[in-house]
């Protein structure tokens, strides 16, 4: 049964909930119970994406996080920033205000942990709002707005830097072993402002390209679009307990290793959240959940003395 929505919200980011993307839930049932398509996923993200940035309702920086969480293909730094890793983020997901331990100031919007083979790289993301100025007025000034979020990288940079917090982080975000040997590196990343503010002056683009610390990177929210494998990351919020859901998006795809899933609670409460998900894909990724978190090796076989898990997405 398909749940109703009011043609009347289809330009409201508050009801019925925020994340809602017009139109898409029918597409979403043309490949039920199966795997959604990404690309007709993207295409109703970007554009509902950009209603939100032109809207009035950008201001609030709360609703923008809020759409973010829900759609965290739009957030860089799943697959590192400083190139394009073929390793999955750790745990599968986006952390919505990470942590730091003992940090009693502001805390980062978003974190990725990203890995290589070498490295973990921690990205910590700090959003503002599209309507925040890069510059003063018609000149090439750079506006205090923008001098003071990023001080918040700098206040995180030296956090990283201090004693041993760099074991309490690891510690704190319980890193498998296996990760937690490799060099920490984090990147410190800003979205802030409109692309318009410093477009159209050669040399306010030239200043701009000068503002980023070697282990930063600044980009405005015009630069959000869709990642690859976006289908494959949800949304978390590190508790005393674990890692627990925050939400999952419309076109959320899973591997068929429990592993990567055991480390998360809330799957069944984000799944029944996420209405642009048709029932039955709902519940088909609810059952094989239940499935992977009970028995990580339910898709192991016994092939010539060898257990072999063929890769899959479900």
């Amino acid at each position: 049964m398909t749940e109703a929505v009011s043609p009347a919200v289809a330009g409201n980011f508050r009801d019925p909930f925020v994340g809602h993307l017009p139109g898409y839930l029918a597409a979403s049932e043309a490949t039920a119970p199966g795997r959604p398509v990404q690309e007709v996923y993207d295409a109703a993200l970007v554009k509902q994406w950009r209603t939100l940035l032109d809207s009035p309702a950008s201001q609030d920086e709360r609703l923008a996080h809020t759409f973010l969480e829900r759609h965290p293909s739009l957030l860089p730094g799943a697959y590192s920033v400083d190139g394009d890793s073929g390793h999955p983020a750790f745990p599968m997901a986006v952390i919505s205000k990470p942590k730091l331990p003992g940090l009693s100031d502001r805390e980062p919007d978003f974190m990725w942990l990203a890995t290589d083979s070498e490295s973990l790289y921690p990205i910590l993301i700090e959003i503002e709002t599209p309507h925040k100025k890069w510059f003063h007025g018609d000149r090439a000034e750079i506006h205090s707005q923008f001098t003071h979020a990023q001080g918040q990288l700098a206040e995180w940079r030296a956090w990283f830097n201090r004693g041993h917090n760099r074991s309490a982080f690891l510690e704190h975000y319980e890193i498998p072993h296996e990760l937690a040997g490799r060099r920490l590196a984090p990147r410190f990343v800003l979205i802030y402002g409109r692309r318009d503010n410093y477009a159209n002056s050669r040399r306010r683009q030239d200043k701009r390209a000068e503002l980023a610390r070697t282990d930063e990177r600044l980009m405005s929210f015009d630069r959000l679009t869709p990642a690859k494998n976006s289908v494959l990351y949800s949304c978390v919020r590190k508790e005393q307990d674990g890692y627990r859901l925050v939400a999952v998006p419309p076109c959320l795809t899973i591997f068929n290793d429990g592993e990567d899933y055991q480390q998360v609670s809330g799957w069944e409460e984000a799944l029944d959240a996420c209405l642009d998900m048709a029932r039955p894909r709902r519940e088909y990724l609810r059952r094989q959940l239940r499935l992977l978190t009970e028995n990580p090796d339910a898709y192991v076989q016994t092939e010539g003395g060898l257990r072999v898990r063929r890769p899959q997405w479900l």
